[in-house]
């Protein structure tokens, strides 16, 4: 019939219109995700400096200590009485003595060992990567990224949430990619995290690194940054 003949050019059209609006969409979906692709060389003038954040955690400790002072004293006032009192009570107390200082002994040598013996990072090490991120050579799709710091540790992220070992096994690492950036979480031995977020400027030639540095050494993580310029443009 004449009019199903020019019916079916008609529904054609709009099937492909249809077909070619649905991958728009999807396309527009994906690449609205930040990419990080790139090899990435860092800015000295415009990062904080190792001795920079050296400062910041020093100072932290130095705040944080009169609080713990405090509290040290409130309970040596506390268990006094009871050790003026009563021999045995005075025996006990000084076993409690010779437990702390061996306590505050092996937390010593913790800080002045090269090493603690598990391969563990001492509370007052510099934060992770910080001495091999002068070059980032980082690989990314929709669904992992994969960085290179130095030519040296390796990490890969799958792009899920997912928490899973890497940086040659130094670290479990979680990933997470949105629309405004980049959060790569590392829980390393020791009770060491380091959160870092990544921003791209608008025209990609740089990257702006937020880390917070979670160590023993301080309640408080220790907020730093790092900015990069990008090579390969």
């Amino acid at each position: 019939m004449p009019y199903l003949r020019s019916f079916r050019p008609v529904a054609v059209l709009i099937t492909i219109s249809l077909s070619f609006g649905v991958a728009t969409v999807i396309h527009a979906a994906s690449t609205s995700m930040a990419d990080f692709t790139g090899i990435w060389r860092l800015d000295d003038q415009h990062s904080d400096s190792p001795s920079d954040i050296a400062t910041r955690l020093h100072l932290e400790e130095k705040a944080e200590k009169p609080a713990q002072l405090s509290t040290g004293a409130a309970t040596g006032t506390s268990s006094s009485g009871p050790s003026a009192n009563h021999k045995g009570g005075r025996g006990g107390h000084g076993g409690g003595l010779g437990g702390g200082h061996g306590r505050g002994g092996n937390h010593s040598q913790n800080k002045t060992d090269d090493s603690d013996g598990n391969g563990a990072p001492k509370a007052d090490d510099p934060p992770p990567l910080l001495a091999e991120d002068s070059i980032m050579n980082v690989q990314q799709d929709t669904k992992a990224i994969h960085v290179v710091f130095d030519g040296k540790d390796q990490l890969d992220g799958r792009l899920d949430g997912i928490v899973r070992q890497s940086l040659n096994g130094n670290a479990m690492v979680q990933s997470q990619l949105g629309a405004d950036g980049l959060e790569i979480s590392m829980q390393f031995d020791g009770e060491v995290r380091l959160l870092q977020r990544w921003a791209r400027s608008t025209d990609g030639h740089h990257l702006i690194v937020t880390e917070s540095w979670t160590t023993p050494a301080v309640k408080q993580p220790i907020v730093f940054k790092r900015t990069y310029d990008r090579l390969d443009i």
